[in-house]
């Protein structure tokens, strides 16, 4: 059977590259909107619900303690999401064709149509295609059609590539087009499992993490692969606040996303468009006014060292050496005793234990 998926995609996000955690202190989601699912945080732009979120395909829903975009009914959930990195890690569905040997046969696909904000992440994915006999491709549009496919050929047992590798032997890989904003994952029809259905009667396609998968053999047999992977396989998408440079962004300010004081705009390093980040010495929500706070460095000596005494300060913070020491820089080598402030010391010290005597040997 065919599937189409809608992929409007919607994110959390993170001040991390990778996961991002709650914090207490920083609110991440529009002021009275609900801010994690599970385990997950919802910040803004991405939002639960009416007028929680930036634009349409932001929008994402809870159910069961899973987020999905924009619901469960396109079975596309949301795994990890990143704030800085502009990428989020989703479930994509994966496409199967089978021939059995009582003459019975199934062909599906699978599609996705993103946002205009989405796009699959050439970089972060690889089309993988798993069977013998399979040649599988990955269609798709950014501004013109684009097309990439492999081949996986093994006639029997013998000859499948038992090393976990996809080295065309029961397993394929190949490197995606960029910028894909709507996908298809198809199979060529004049390569079919009938000639190997007796130990592999399936092939199967998807888009995944480049460094996920792992093959085995067994997802030759029956259904091991997608029984295996019933909710789908990750897959990373790229995401911008708006399709434009910075520098055209931030002449409309009506559609500008960097709203925090604090806030700087920052052009994606992966597709055309722009993200926010907080400015250096801030952290937080630079989508949500107010968002960026003022981080106290000297809670955080591991991240900002200081070899002497501390003091915040707005967007960054100070470092000196107490009286008596001194470093050429405190916050990179220790405070060590003032040499010339203990010759002083001593020179007093020792002026005072002298004049007695010497006043007394006078008038003695």
């Amino acid at each position: 059977m065919a599937r189409v998926l809608p992929l409007l995609i919607v994110a959390a996000a993170t001040l991390l590259l990778t996961s991002i955690k709650s914090s207490t202190a920083l609110k991440m989601a529009s002021p009275g909107c609900r801010e994690t699912c599970g385990n997950l945080t919802i910040p803004y732009p991405f939002g639960i619900g009416p007028g929680c979120y930036y634009k349409q395909g932001f929008d994402v829903s809870c159910e069961d303690n899973r987020t999905f975009m924009p619901n469960s009914s396109s079975r596309i959930q949301v795994y990890n999401i990143s704030l800085l990195g502009g990428q989020i890690q989703v479930s994509t569905l994966i496409a199967s064709k089978c021939n059995y040997t009582n003459g019975e046969s199934t062909d599906g696909w699978v599609s996705v149509f993103t946002t205009p904000f989405f796009t699959l992440s050439s970089k972060a994915n690889k089309l993988t295609a798993v069977g013998c006999n399979t040649v599988a491709f990955l269609g798709g549009y950014n501004k013109r059609r684009a097309q990439t496919g492999c081949v996986s050929l093994c006639l029997d047992k013998e000859s499948v590539d038992f090393s976990g590798q996809c080295s065309g032997m029961g397993c394929c890989q190949t490197a995606i087009a960029p910028n894909l904003g709507s996908l298809n994952i198809t199979f060529d029809k004049s390569f079919n499992n009938y000639v190997v259905n007796e130990f592999n009667p399936c092939s199967y396609a998807f888009v995944a993490e480049q460094d996920w998968f792992r093959f085995e053999a067994s997802y030759l047999q029956d259904k091991k692969l997608t029984d295996k992977y019933k909710d789908g396989v990750p897959s990373v998408f790229d995401w911008v606040a708006g399709n434009q440079p910075c520098d055209e962004a931030v002449k409309n300010i009506s559609s500008y996303a960097c709203i925090s004081r604090n806030s700087q705009c920052f052009n994606s390093p992966n597709v055309t468009g722009y993200l926010c980040s907080c400015s250096d010495g801030f952290e937080g929500n630079p989508y949500l006014a107010d968002g960026c706070q003022d981080i106290d460095e000297c809670q955080h000596p591991l991240q900002y060292p200081c070899y002497g005494i501390c003091s915040n300060t707005v967007g960054g913070y100070s470092c000196s050496c107490a009286a008596g020491t001194r470093s050429k820089d405190p916050k990179t080598s220790v405070c060590s005793p003032d040499t010339a402030s203990e010759r002083a010391k001593l020179t007093k010290l020792l002026i005072g234990f002298l004049l007695p005597l010497i006043s007394r040997r006078r008038y003695g």
